[in-house]
């Protein structure tokens, strides 16, 4: 008798401790897979997105198309990732107005195709702010982009000793040394386009709508960023539109731009699918920058 209590005393022992390790088994297994399904957004993005969003600072600077020479007083910390800066809490700061703007065509190079607006080179030849609505249209009718920008696509301070005729950049020379990035030797000069080719194809292929920027600035952490941003939130959300804005901002009278501002926002949930406000300086470590020629020299 005191034997067969024993046996069924070990048996339920034996079922309390299997019945335990069911349940550990199966809440490490819904805690994975809840974490899984609540991963943070950035997770899901590409790499590169991930590593400037780790790093990026912020600045208290409230800047709008009005006031975008006051971006010129952020001082840029001279790092790598210290490139891209969030400005006013990362929230853009359209009006109501105009986060409905939608540019349409007019069959002229400044509005090509729905969606883009581009200004007019200034009277020192340099691009402009430009305007934009991005969605997963325009994006599907964006071609194979071609393996080189056109040589008469020029922006200013490409060339050195060049000169603008009012129409175009003429003459000069261009002087495009090599610098290291991700291990790897690239050119420091970019032709970089102010709303990306992406978003418009080649309609994006003009001088109006590209600046002389450096690798770092056109690539990363640069405007690779917010394009990546942009992309993936109509990825995930492709019923959106995404109402965008681009300003190269210069110093007086420099003819390369000491960088970028760029907002985005989604129009029909009011920035809750994507809404950004980057500062991007336009500079590469290790390289000091006439940024009133376009002449570079590294340290």
């Amino acid at each position: 008798m005191a034997k067969k209590k024993a046996n069924q005393k070990r048996l339920t022992q034996t079922v309390t401790m299997v019945i335990a390790l069911v349940a550990v088994f199966a809440f490490q297994t819904f805690q994975k897979q809840n974490q899984s399904n609540q991963k943070p957004e950035g997770q899901k993005q590409s790499t590169v997105l991930q590593s400037a969003k780790k790093a990026n600072r912020s600045s208290n600077v409230t800047a709008t198309s009005a006031s975008d020479q006051a971006l010129l007083a952020i001082k840029w910390d001279g790092t790598l990732d210290g490139d891209l800066v969030h400005l006013n809490q990362n929230q853009a700061t359209f009006s109501d107005e105009e986060l409905k703007q939608t540019f349409p065509a007019d069959g002229s190079k400044l509005n090509p195709v729905n969606g883009l607006a581009l200004s007019p080179l200034d009277s020192l030849g340099r691009s402009g702010q430009a305007n934009f609505l991005a969605s997963k249209q325009s994006m599907n009718q964006v071609t194979k982009r071609p393996s080189q920008i056109p040589k008469s696509v020029r922006p200013s301070g490409w060339n050195q000793g060049d000169s603008f005729n009012g129409h175009a950049w003429v003459g000069g020379s261009h002087n495009n040394p090599k610098v290291t990035l991700g291990g790897s030797k690239q050119s420091l000069w970019n032709k970089s386009h102010i709303v990306g080719y992406q978003f418009f194809g080649m309609a994006t292929m003009v001088t109006e709508n590209m600046t002389t920027g450096t690798r770092v600035e056109n690539a990363y952490p640069g405007q690779l960023v917010p394009e990546d941003d942009i992309r993936y939130a109509i990825k995930e959300h492709p019923g959106i539109t995404i109402r965008g804005q681009v300003t190269p901002v210069y110093a007086g009278n420099e003819l390369v731009p000491r960088g970028v501002h760029y907002m985005a926002k989604s129009v029909e949930d009011n920035g809750a699918s994507l809404n950004l406000n980057y500062w991007i300086f336009n500079v590469q470590p290790g390289v000091s920058i006439n940024y009133q020629t376009g002449a570079a020299s590294i340290n």
